[in-house]
């Protein structure tokens, strides 16, 4: 990993073109992220990886891996520190400490949400995602944040206006709440069939 980072700091310097990577303000990557149940993530990520790939002219799927992301999230954690080296001239202090965050809660939560879907673990598992969904906010934030002074717009402000889609999916995720809350009452207040 360490020969790709090398060449990437190569290929930087002997070309004139910048790694870039997705900016937004922490105000609005919050109402985003909590305001559309954590869907926004998938969008996050693939336009960090759509950036990178025209900045860079790498060839990959930025769709992929946004769909997939626990698989190139430490990735492109790296990526960001190597960007913040090359704009400072100084080592950051790491942040793939968050990755490995998102990764192990994103595993367990999935676990713990098959477990609930076969009774198992109930009532417990069935608040898993509720739980969880904090500790993945707060670490994608994390690295928004670092990922904005790694970039030329450390605070967000060309990115801290909500647009028509961002309204659209703050509905859809406002629906996708309002379903969780009701499922999470029924769940909690009815009383289970017995054997």
């Amino acid at each position: 990993m360490e020969g790709i980072i090398e060449q990437t700091e190569q290929d930087f310097l002997v070309h004139p073109r910048k790694m870039e990577f997705y900016i937004v303000s922490p105000e609005k990557f919050l109402l985003l992220y909590i305001g559309t149940f954590g869907m926004y993530s998938v969008y996050w990520h693939y336009k960090h990886w759509s950036l990178y790939k025209k900045s860079m002219r790498d060839d990959l799927w930025p769709i992929m891996r946004g769909i997939f992301s626990i698989f190139f999230v430490h990735s492109l954690f790296e990526n960001f520190e190597h960007r913040y080296k090359i704009k400072t001239g100084k080592a950051p202090e790491s942040i793939q400490y968050l990755a490995t965050i998102i990764v192990v809660f994103v595993l367990i939560g999935s676990l713990l949400n098959i477990l609930a879907s076969n009774d198992i673990g109930t009532p417990i598992s069935n608040y898993a995602a509720i739980l969880f969904f904090p500790v993945l906010c707060w670490a994608k934030y994390k690295a928004q944040i670092f990922a904005n002074k790694s970039g030329p717009d450390i605070d967000g402000h060309t990115n801290n206006k909500l647009t028509f889609l961002n309204y659209f999916w703050l509905l859809l995720g406002s629906i996708f709440w309002l379903l969780f809350l009701l499922g999470l009452l029924i769940i909690t207040f009815t009383d289970t069939p017995p054997n």
